[in-house]
């Protein structure tokens, strides 16, 4: 039997085979002596901010905790106690655990996490780059970007798709992981509340942790295509309601988001974890920088570890990180279609302005646009809206997009021979 541990710090996730066993965000709050793991410790992690730890995953060093217990000194330690609950899991039967790993960990963490586990008596028979084995599911173009999004930080991964898929380099983009989306959203709610009912939920860390779950749960559940979130607060006997449309929260996280532009060279093909291509405003943000994507389905590491095993195995004990891997591998395994990546929608072929069609590379005198590898990108027009917002930065354009400039409107759409 063959487990696979995807170490990802916003959903550390066990899979039996491609069977999801284990499911918890790496966080831990120490309370009464006790210390809780994955989502009791999120349920606490407002109202016992003192009490909770987010970074030890992310640091997986000896470097001592802010307030350390008797169990736990350091971040090491709160690893080992985390791996320990899913030892248990991986311990009812012989299994061999195989850990996927985010490319930005340095050879010294990846030692840390290793050594841990052993530790843990986990008997790991395999290292694998997440980023590599998730992208070996599909054919992709000959150079891509996959991103993930980790707790404190996001990982972009160059992957180089020949006969094989190799990593070339992985880099870490800084305050773009989900706890810092997650609190700027949280902060847009909290205003949303006090405008529209005076009663502010981050004044009380009861209310903020209600207001705190509820974001969470509707992010993780991917609600996010929803077009609305509703929030409730219940505080002394009162329940409090606002409703605030899905936009504001895309438009927050693009100040985040915008920081991955140095990563992601323009125009390049971009690969979606599934926790990244649920984000509010992620597909958009691609799509606005020129950015073609697939959305990998969520067990992608499990689905590439499966079929890749003889690769990534390390035979004799003698273990080795596999940075790359066979090309397509994994859709000779099951139904290659039901497998298949998800793509954008085709691009635009005219200009609709008052009822007249107009093709795309005749319109450049109504609007500054041009053809690319990308797809069609906007040059924007002083004060131009595009679907209501202002326009500041060259864009690409998708089916249906509206573009309002002074007195005229435009609506992109599609025309098929």
């Amino acid at each position: 039997m063959t487990y696979v541990l995807e170490v990802n710090d916003s959903e550390l996730s066990l899979y039996r085979d491609e069977s999801l066993e284990y499911h918890a965000p790496g966080i831990a709050v120490v309370r009464q002596g006790e210390i809780l793991f994955g989502e009791p410790a999120l349920r606490l992690s407002r109202t016992h901010p003192r009490e909770t730890n987010q970074q030890y995953f992310a640091r997986l060093n000896a470097d001592p905790l802010a307030h350390p217990v008797t169990r736990a000194s350091n971040h090491a330690d709160l690893v080992y106690l985390h791996l320990q609950e899913l030892q248990q899991i991986v311990q009812q039967a012989p299994a061999e655990l195989v850990l996927a790993v985010p490319g930005i960990l340095s050879a010294d963490q990846l030692g840390v996490l290793l050594g841990i586990a052993q530790e843990c008596a986990l008997n790991v028979e395999g290292f694998v780059d997440s980023a590599v084995v998730a992208a070996s599911l599909g054919d992709l173009p000959e150079t891509t970007y996959h991103v993930d999004t980790l707790l404190q930080r996001a990982c972009v991964t160059r992957l180089e798709n020949n006969a094989e898929v190799r990593r070339e380099s992985a880099e870490e983009v800084s305050e773009c992981g989900f706890a810092n989306l997650l609190d700027g959203w949280v902060n847009v709610i909290a205003d949303r509340f006090v405008r529209d009912t005076r009663f502010d939920p981050l004044h009380a860390a009861e209310t903020e942790q209600q207001l705190y779950n509820q974001v969470y749960d509707w992010v993780a559940a991917g609600d996010a295509t929803q077009a609305e979130i509703g929030i409730e607060i219940d505080y002394r006997d009162h329940v409090r309601r606002v409703e605030l449309p899905r936009s504001l929260l895309e438009e927050k996280a693009q100040q985040r988001f915008n920081q991955l532009r140095d990563a992601l060279p323009t125009g390049t093909h971009v690969v979606l974890s599934a926790r990244s291509a649920r984000l509010p405003g992620m597909k958009q943000f691609l799509a606005n920088n020129g950015h073609e994507f697939t959305a990998l389905p969520g067990n992608a590491v499990a689905m590439g570890c499966t079929a890749n095993m003889a690769d990534i195995r390390s035979p004799g004990g003698q273990l080795r990180l596999v940075s790359r891997l066979p090309r397509g591998a994994a859709l000779t395994s099951g139904d290659a279609s039901a497998r298949a990546p998800v793509r954008e929608a085709p691009r635009p072929t005219h200009v609709l302005n008052n009822n007249t069609a107009t093709r795309i590379d005749a319109a450049d005198q109504i609007l500054q646009l041009s053809e690319t590898e990308a797809g069609v990108m906007l040059d924007p027009p002083q004060d131009a809206l595009l679907n209501g917002e202002k326009l500041t930065a060259q864009t690409r354009l998708q089916l249906g997009d509206e573009i309002t400039a002074g007195s005229q409107r435009f609506v992109m759409i599609r025309v098929d021979d």
